[in-house]
């Protein structure tokens, strides 16, 4: 067990974190065995990245920075993962 990774992103589309990028991200979580989630930085709670509904509640819109959080044996493959697919602006613009 690996320790906790984290990398900040800043959601760059224009639509924000919307429900086809939270269930993108819930897809790329599930190809790791990490544990994955995402928190606005300075919040006490975290959405986890296999949630659709915990993603959404983060009410991201263009420009919110986030932390994403990854810890286990892939923790570093995983973070690197949703970390491109946000730098990626989700595929749209």
């Amino acid at each position: 067990m690996g320790s906790m990774l984290s990398e900040k992103v800043t959601v760059g589309n224009a639509m924000g974190l919307h429900a086809r990028p939270a269930a993108q991200i819930v897809h790329i979580a599930g190809k790791f065995q990490a544990s994955l989630s995402i928190r606005k930085p300075g919040s006490a709670s975290a959405a986890d990245c296999r949630s659709v509904l915990a993603l959404l509640m983060l009410a991201a819109g263009s420009g919110t920075e986030l932390e994403i959080e990854a810890s286990g044996a892939d923790a570093r493959e995983a973070l690197d993962a949703v970390v491109a697919y946000f730098d990626k602006k989700f595929d749209e613009q």
